[in-house]
This record gives structure tokens, C-alpha cells and sequence, in this order.
């Protein structure tokens, strides 16, 4: 989760920043980040807790340093 989400809000980044239609990537990585979730869910290596603890790490440090490298 960390990785996908991470690569997400960079190819969401990209997007803003050269303002390009990402809107296909975007709906794409969706259905991967959900279904990554569901097969650690399936698998029981995860918790629900753990996934969105994931995410957000995966995400935040996309946000901090997003000023700085566009």
C-alpha cells in the first residue's frame, strides 16, 4: 500500500504540474489500490487499521515534499 500510494500521488502530481488529463491513470490506480487492500484483507496478512496506516504514509510524504520538487 505504501509503494502504490506513494506512486499515485506522483503520477497525480505529474499531472497538476504539467497539466496534462491524468484522469484514466487516476480511475486505474484506484481499482489497483483497492484491489491490492482486498488481497491483503483476503489473505488476513493485514488489518484494516494497518492498510489505511499504510496509505497514509505511502501518501504524506508525497504532500510535504510536493513544493519542493515542482
Amino acid at each position: 500500500m505504501i509503494a502504490a500510494t506513494g506512486f499515485f500521488m506522483f503520477a497525480v502530481a505529474i499531472g497538476i504540474h504539467y497539466q496534462i488529463n491524468v484522469n484514466g491513470t487516476i480511475a486505474i490506480m484506484m481499482i489497483i489500490l483497492g484491489a491490492i487492500a482486498t488481497s491483503r484483507l483476503h489473505l488476513n496478512a493485514h488489518t484494516n487499521q494497518e492498510l489505511v496506516i499504510g496509505a497514509f504514509v505511502g501518501l504524506f510524504p508525497q504532500l510535504i515534499l510536493l513544493k519542493y520538487w515542482l
